[in-house]
């Protein structure tokens, strides 16, 4: 008599809540009930629509930022920047799965590997002019971090300054083509507490390698500063935590009624 031996039954993967407002949110890009320009309702707005707390909303806006499909302006909303017809003919380009889902870190890794470059070269090759002009995004930066305000313009203001400095026209594109991401990432980190306590002497240390003419230095004080900056975001988007208990009532965003 042969032995029957069963298998055990395959565990169902719960949806997250976070997984579950994202792609309702791509989903209304998708057939066009929102498109480039619109501004997204406030957040009070949307997390009675959806039926879902403020963190688990912050976490989907915050990782369609990072993909492009939105723009989060302090002060003035979230907006989208895909059209249905971009979203529609790129999707690989707009699908989640790049950023999303555990890949946030290679996002980290491959900014951390392009600036990483970008501040050795600019250790060997920024002129006077160019030093100055980083010194200027320092300065700005140290002056604006008491208030919070305009913080993300001086924030970016100074790796673009770095890009420039680094005289590699490709380099400087590849920053100019990833700086939604980077903008967006700075504006998910803000979110953060005490995020940017330390960013004033992590980029001055990136200047002072860099007015030293020490390319290595200059490299690693960049990594240092976008590691710390890296695991502000994870924090952010809510990788290392779960979403509260209470938010785990809605299985699913619930319709607004007509």
């Amino acid at each position: 008599m042969k032995e029957n031996k069963k298998q055990a039954p395959h565990k169902i993967q719960r949806k997250r809540l976070t997984d579950e407002i994202i792609d309702h949110l791509v989903g209304m890009v998708r057939n066009g009930a929102l498109t480039a320009g619109d501004r997204l309702p406030p957040e009070p707005v949307l997390m009675d629509q959806f039926g879902v707390g403020r963190s688990s909303l912050r976490e989907a806006i915050g990782a369609l930022s990072l993909t492009g499909i939105l723009s989060v302006s302090p002060g003035r909303g979230t907006f989208v920047v895909a059209t249905p017809e971009e979203f529609l003919a790129r999707p690989r380009q707009w699908g989640l799965s790049a950023v999303w889902q555990g890949k946030v870190q290679e996002v980290i890794e491959a900014r951390i590997v392009l600036e990483q470059t970008i501040a050795g070269y600019a250790a060997e090759r920024a002129t006077k002019e160019d030093i100055a002009a980083i010194r200027d995004q320092l300065n700005q930066l140290q002056k604006v971090i008491p208030s919070g305000k305009k913080i993300i313009q001086a924030d970016f203001g100074f790796h673009k300054a770095l890009a420039r400095a680094c005289h590699n026209g490709i380099l400087e594109r590849f920053f100019d083509e990833i700086q939604q991401q980077v903008k967006s990432w700075m504006t998910q980190k803000s979110l953060v507490p005490g995020a940017y306590a330390r960013v004033f002497e992590e980029h001055a240390a990136v200047l002072a390698a860099i007015e030293q003419r020490d390319a290595e230095q200059a490299k690693a004080a960049m990594q240092a500063h976008l590691k710390h900056a890296g695991d502000h975001l994870l924090a952010s988007l809510g990788e290392q935590h779960h979403a509260p208990a209470s938010e785990k009532k809605a299985a699913s965003p619930r319709r607004s009624k007509k």
